[in-house]
């Protein structure tokens, strides 16, 4: 719900995902603000173009270009989606302010992204109780749970912030 607050002040360019659980569109993320690198287990992807939809049970043949509908979730060893990871790469060389929340950054390619953000000049931030191998050069950190972070960052934001 902060990353919501987030977008609904304006201040989320970009939300880089590695969870699958809908949760990020459930809270309220506009999905066009959203990459979910690992699929969402309520998503189907079409096996040909890409396309993404709802899950229904019946829906088996993408209604663009007739391919065969799967799960979006991508397994271990699968290749992740492509318009997805771009999205991430391009945002993440774009950023001034790259937030890690909750992840070890150790699975690749998506612990690449706060890599890319640092070298096109961007500020890191990792809120994280365990070690990650971008402590070093992180600009802040937390070694808190995201839960007790980032409400009270936003809410101090918000105060910060003249609308």
């Amino acid at each position: 719900m902060a990353i919501t607050e987030l977008q609904n002040m304006g201040k989320l360019a970009f939300l880089i995902s590695q969870n699958v659980d809908n949760l990020h569109l459930k809270s309220g993320i506009h999905p066009d603000l959203l990459a979910e690198l690992h699929g969402n287990v309520t998503k189907l992807r079409c096996q040909g173009c890409g396309f993404k939809c709802d899950n229904f049970p019946d829906l088996t043949t993408c209604p663009i270009c007739g391919g065969r509908l799967a799960s979006s979730v991508v397994n271990f060893g699968d290749p992740l989606p492509e318009k997805e990871l771009k999205e991430a790469e391009w945002h993440s060389r774009h950023s001034d302010l790259f937030i890690v929340v909750g992840s070890s950054l150790v699975v690749y390619p998506a612990a690449e992204m706060p890599r890319i953000a640092l070298e096109s000049g961007s500020k890191l931030v990792i809120i994280n109780q365990q070690e990650t191998p971008l402590d070093s050069v992180c600009h802040l950190r937390f070694r808190e749970r995201a839960g007790e972070v980032l409400p009270q960052a936003i809410a101090s934001l918000k105060k910060l912030v003249v609308r």
